[in-house]
């Protein structure tokens, strides 16, 4: 089974899914393997890209927060963020008055306070950015994003982390972009938790991701880890194999690593 990343790794830099790698993939799949994503992406920006997008297992969206048969539109595992968000958002909205706040549901997206770095956000992934009270956003939650310069996030995060780091998993995705979920919600948790799911034996896991957020998803697959050229040095350090980049068919030199294995 092998799970990857989206943007940096399995999307090329215009941000689609190159040919080689679109091909690699359903021979992957054809051979009997089992293929899905683990991305950050909510799963209704992750559907833009079918049916070009062939899978066949479940995906990883949401950072792990939801797991989603993306060729059935069944929910597998749901790790919701609880009382604890509303909490978070309260706190930000009054101590922290440049950061956007974006709230994600399994099938939606709404935006508590918007900034540039919202804006672009959802430009960048395709959604519709709608503004609205956090009071008014039905619960559960999935996850918050919190946008702002960095050095504004770090101070947020060490409130954050002060008053509620026992109750959540939180990471960087990018420099201005903090994105909070439920504790054990991780593209690493959700993928050991699909691979243990559907009987995958540790040697046969496989991941391959290149930012900050991945590095739980490339840590748990050990030696049969991968990443992309353009990587994060803090990601290729974890990886025990670097890939050409993803202008240069990462995903496909990976398939052909497994050929040969296999």
């Amino acid at each position: 089974i092998v799970f990857s990343d989206m943007d940096g790794t399995l999307l090329d830099p215009s941000g689609a899914i190159a040919e080689c790698d679109r091909l690699a993939i359903d021979r992957f799949i054809d051979g009997g393997g089992m293929f899905g994503v683990a991305t950050g992406r909510a799963r209704r920006s992750v559907e833009l890209f079918l049916p070009e997008l062939h899978t066949s297992a479940p995906s990883i969206v949401h950072n792990g927060a939801l797991v989603t048969d993306l060729r059935t539109g069944e929910d597998v595992r749901t790790l919701w963020l609880g009382d604890v968000g509303a909490h978070i958002v309260e706190d930000v909205l009054e101590m922290f008055p440049q950061v956007g706040i974006e709230i994600c549901l399994p099938d939606d997206q709404f935006v508590a306070r918007g900034n540039f770095f919202s804006e672009r956000h959802h430009k960048n992934i395709g959604l519709e950015m709608k503004l609205r009270s956090y009071k008014d956003v039905p619960q559960p939650w999935l996850k918050l994003n919190l946008t702002a310069d960095h050095e504004v996030l770090l101070d947020a995060r060490e409130h954050i982390l002060s008053r509620y780091g026992k109750e959540i998993f939180a990471q960087f995705s990018l420099p201005h972009y903090y994105e909070i979920m439920a504790k054990g919600a991780s593209k690493g948790d959700s993928a050991m938790w699909l691979r243990d799911r559907l009987g995958v034996r540790p040697e046969n896991f496989y991941t391959i991701g290149d930012g900050t957020n991945d590095l739980e998803l490339v840590k748990a697959s050990g030696i049969n880890s991968c990443a992309p050229e353009n990587a994060r040095d803090i990601i290729k350090d974890a990886a025990a194999h670097i890939l050409p980049d993803n202008a240069n068919g990462a995903m496909a030199t990976m398939i052909d690593m497994l050929d040969k294995k296999y």
